[in-house]
């Protein structure tokens, strides 16, 4: 995968490089704005050269987008995978049973909340 990654990042800057020294057609990058006669690979012949390598240069480009995608999509999980699962506070358990004919279900008491005593002041 080292190989790849190194071969994309050369691939990268070669297409990047030859991109900017394709003559432009609308005064573009390297033009800056002179005729096309000094264009910097010159006759016509080395312009389709320049082309056909800049084609190439870009399908080996996408060959290794592709590549390092299968590659780096294939041996590693999600970094959320790696996470511990909460921990869930136990519920309290549930009663299945059913109270028998005839008799009721025992009524849940609870303590009424006390007022505070109020102290009467007298002066």
């Amino acid at each position: 995968m080292t190989f790849v990654t190194v071969l994309h990042i050369l691939v990268a800057i070669v297409l990047i490089a030859l991109v900017l020294l394709q003559d432009s057609k609308s005064n573009g990058a390297l033009g800056m704005g002179g005729s096309n006669s000094n264009s910097l690979l010159g006759a016509t012949g080395a312009q389709t050269l320049a082309s056909k390598v800049t084609m190439y240069a870009a399908v080996l480009f996408a060959a290794t987008c592709l590549g390092l995608t299968y590659y780096t999509s294939s041996g590693s999980r999600s970094v959320v995978d790696s996470l511990p699962l909460p921990v869930m506070p136990a519920a309290a358990p549930v009663s299945t049973e059913t109270p028998a004919a005839g008799t009721t279900a025992p009524a849940a008491t609870e303590a009424a909340p006390q007022a505070a005593p109020t102290e009467s002041s007298s002066q």
